[in-house]
């Protein structure tokens, strides 16, 4: 299965828990519609509770990953044994000082991309309206097998120095084909 997310707005080196759920916000609405629109999701999301028939293994993820208030629901999770690849595009208002600035930055989109680890990144927020649950792509960035990123610089006006565009084109695939997991059998093309 492959999709593409976009973001536009900062995305600071210093990766605080605040500006990384920013980043999670803006890409929720395209997990969403990603869910409702790609048929591989929607096979996981009829799954049945193993505890309790009368609800869906989205229900178990959402209770699993409740931090904060929030319920998480990770997309590519180690339950359903899958992983992803990323194909990142980021344009910035301005060259990075240091290589360890883009290092830093993209940190903070693959903790964006991600359930966060503890509450404690989420202290002060409470879920809006249309965030419960919370879908994220990503139950830990650890199931990213690879990414490749290209940059490029922006050269438009009243712009901050942490904007950036980004383009993610993801790919998801099995680990080990299940009966759960194999409409997203096809490898990485």
């Amino acid at each position: 299965m492959k999709f593409m997310l976009t973001y536009s707005g900062q995305l600071p080196p210093n990766g605080d828990p605040a500006a990384t759920h920013r980043v999670r916000q803006a890409l929720l609405p395209q997990l969403k519609q990603q869910l409702d629109s790609e048929r591989a999701l929607q096979n996981l999301a009829q799954l049945p509770s193993l505890d309790n028939p009368e609800q869906r293994r989205l229900d178990d993820a959402a209770t699993t990953f409740k931090k904060s208030g929030f319920r998480f629901i990770p997309l590519v999770s180690r339950e359903f044994n899958l992983v992803c690849n990323l194909e990142i595009k980021m344009a910035r208002s301005r060259e990075e000082a240091a290589h360890s600035d883009e290092n830093a930055r993209l940190r903070t989109l693959f903790d964006s991309l991600s359930v966060p680890a503890d509450g404690d990144q989420l202290k002060g927020l409470t879920p809006g309206t249309e965030e419960s649950p919370f879908y994220c792509l990503l139950e830990h960035r650890s199931l990213v097998t690879g990414f490749e990123i290209g940059t490029e610089r922006l050269f438009e006006r009243e712009l901050d120095a942490e904007d950036v565009r980004l383009s993610l084109v993801v790919t998801v695939r099995p680990t080990k084909i299940t009966e759960e997991n194999w409409s997203f059998a096809g490898g990485w093309s």
